[in-house]
């Protein structure tokens, strides 16, 4: 860290385990001292710290995150910009699957009124807790009445939960014939300037079985999730279930041929920077609702689905992208991409600290620029 003057101080709490193991590679120093750390990384409960933040203390999560980490909220975020979107702008249906928010009763009405004779086994849908992750509450249906009776059930179970549906990507790219998810990693690091950068690596997550139209039932199939996957009793530990980019640009040129062979840097990341750029454009007003006091910057996570023709589709945004490391493609990834994620903050915290420039950033090395507003 050239740029600074001293060691900071890092707040981190006991949930975050694997961020405090990653971190502490940084040459930086830990307090249990809210009050005197620079960085402040908490996993939950930081809602009651807000009123105890000084004025450029960081904090690892934007208060209003919920804009773009809540599943029905990006929904009706992206719905909004595409009324008044520009000739220029890029469609939200062109990269987000078609989704329904089920507890918005004008979007409830469309969905469940669209006929049973459309329904196809071969295009189905998607039922999701808005605000859950690692898979939980997903359900694959394709009638639309069965949609309601599950979600009725899952009404009367849980009448605090909403849910969304959205439109199965019924053409995946397989790779080695099983279902793909890419996970990208990407930083908000700063909200006044608006500066959001996309790391240059992300992973690729397999599932374990053969992919197929049907079986919907069967998360080792449809649900590419790594937890999802191990929680099966016909989880096979020895299959390979992540690649790194390299491996997954080494595949598509063998099945697409040489035209492809710079695909993931030439046109992919490209598309999901806009995608990603679109996202925070469409939810800037409430991501810019925050405290008088501290600094707020968010690491999330972006997951993405190339259908068979490589077109990428983006299907939810996370906070706290999993930090976890032990797999050796995560392993490659992860920690480095933490580090730069937390030295960029610092060095926006410090350079605002001392009035100075933010037009050069020395800590910028691997992750890319999505919006720059400095």
């Amino acid at each position: 860290m050239t740029y600074s003057t001293r060691p900071q101080a890092l707040f981190v709490d006991t949930r975050s385990k694997n961020a405090r193991a990653i971190l502490s590679e940084l040459g930086v120093s830990f307090t249990v001292n809210l009050a005197s750390a620079d960085l402040i990384w908490m996993r939950s409960n930081y809602p009651q710290i807000y009123d105890q933040l000084q004025e450029y203390q960081l904090l690892n999560h934007i208060p209003n995150e919920d804009a773009l980490v809540d599943k029905g909220n990006l929904t009706d975020h992206l719905t909004a910009r595409s009324r008044t979107r520009t000739e220029t702008d890029l469609p939200s249906n062109t990269f987000y699957p078609c989704t329904y928010r089920l507890y918005d009763e004008r979007e409830h009405q469309t969905f469940f009124a669209q006929s049973p004779e459309c329904d196809r086994a071969d295009e189905p849908w998607i039922l999701k807790p808005t605000d859950e992750s690692r898979g939980i509450g997903i359900r694959i249906e394709w009638q639309v009445e069965r949609v309601r009776r599950v979600y009725q059930c899952l009404q009367r179970e849980n009448p605090e939960s909403d849910y969304i549906v959205q439109r199965y990507i019924r053409n995946p790219l397989l790779l080695s014939g099983r279902k793909s998810e890419i996970r990208l990693y990407w930083l908000i690091a700063n909200l006044d300037p608006l500066m959001v950068l996309l790391y240059r690596e992300g992973t690729v997550r397999l599932n374990t079985l053969p992919f197929r139209l049907g079986d919907y039932d069967n998360p080792l199939v449809h649900l590419t999730n790594i937890y999802q996957q191990k929680q099966n009793p016909d989880y096979v530990p020895e299959l390979r279930l992540k690649w790194t980019f390299t491996q997954l640009q080494t595949y598509i040129t063998d099945q697409f041929g040489p035209s492809q062979s710079d695909f993931i840097a030439a046109r992919f990341k490209p598309l999901c920077k806009r995608y990603l750029a679109c996202a925070v454009e469409a939810a800037i007003e409430k991501l810019a609702e925050v405290p008088p006091k501290g600094h707020f910057f968010g690491l999330y996570g972006a997951d993405i689905i190339l259908d068979d023709t490589l077109h990428p589709w983006l299907t939810e945004i996370q906070y706290e992208p999993g930090l976890s490391h032990d797999d050796p493609v995560k392993h490659q990834v992860v920690p480095p991409m933490l580090r730069e994620a937390v030295q960029i903050v610092l060095e926006i915290q410090q350079r605002k600290r001392r009035e100075e420039s933010l037009a050069q950033l020395d800590t910028v090395k691997n992750f890319e620029w999505i919006i720059d507003e400095r």
